[in-house]
């Protein structure tokens, strides 16, 4: 009788353990550090007070609550973007044509973040790609109406920084931040910057031979 009383109970304390390891191995999440894991369903309050409808992990671990919250993961690596506008008119009318590169995340720092996760959860990363390009373009556009073609081409690095200045709460809109951003190439097809290159270059050649 006690034989099978033991039995009985090492068969429930074992059946215990391994209910407990499958459930664990089911819900268990691991976050990379690479990633973000978004675990949506249930709502709790942010530090500036806002209500929203997901948990989130930043490396470690975590549980995932069954039925009551679904699991996500977003990638917080780079994503390198080709930028290209023709015909963008600068500052006194004259189309230029700009091409750039740079390299966009995912912003992990609130509220940032939370934007993120309401326009690019469960998204493709060629959503975020396509958003981020035709922003950062547009800013381009923009940036470049308020400056001479002198100005473009000779301090591209101000022209850099200026478009950064001009996207930064574009993409924090869209929960995206910019890595690194260098602009390639200027150029127009009526060939402005080249007579302005030569004139500068002859300029250059008569100085030397009047010294």
């Amino acid at each position: 009788m006690l034989e099978s009383i033991v039995v009985t109970v090492v068969m429930i304390v074992g059946l215990v353990i391994l209910t407990v390891m499958l459930f664990i191995s089911r819900f268990l999440l691991i976050c990379h550090p690479n990633e973000v894991i978004v675990l949506s369903g249930r709502r709790r309050q942010v530090a500036d007070g806002a209500t929203v409808g997901y948990r989130i992990i930043r490396g470690g671990r975590a549980l995932r609550i069954p039925i009551l919250e679904k699991a996500a993961r977003m990638s917080l690596e780079t994503i390198p973007l080709e930028l290209s506008v023709q015909n963008a008119y600068s500052r006194g009318g004259i189309p230029l044509k700009v091409e750039a590169i740079a390299n966009i995340k995912i912003d992990s720092s609130e509220p940032a973040f939370g934007n993120a996760v309401e326009r690019f959860l469960n998204k493709p990363q060629g959503d975020i790609h396509e958003i981020a390009k035709d922003t950062l373009e547009g800013n381009l556009r923009g940036v470049l109406a308020t400056l001479t073609p002198e100005e473009v081409n000779e301090d591209r690095l101000k022209f850099a920084g200026s478009l950064i200045d001009e996207a930064d709460s574009d993409l924090k809109q869209l929960g995206l931040q910019l890595d690194t951003l260098k602009i390639q190439n200027v150029s127009d097809e009526a060939g402005y910057l080249d007579s302005i290159g030569r004139r500068k270059t002859a300029e250059v050649i008569s100085a030397a031979r009047k010294a």
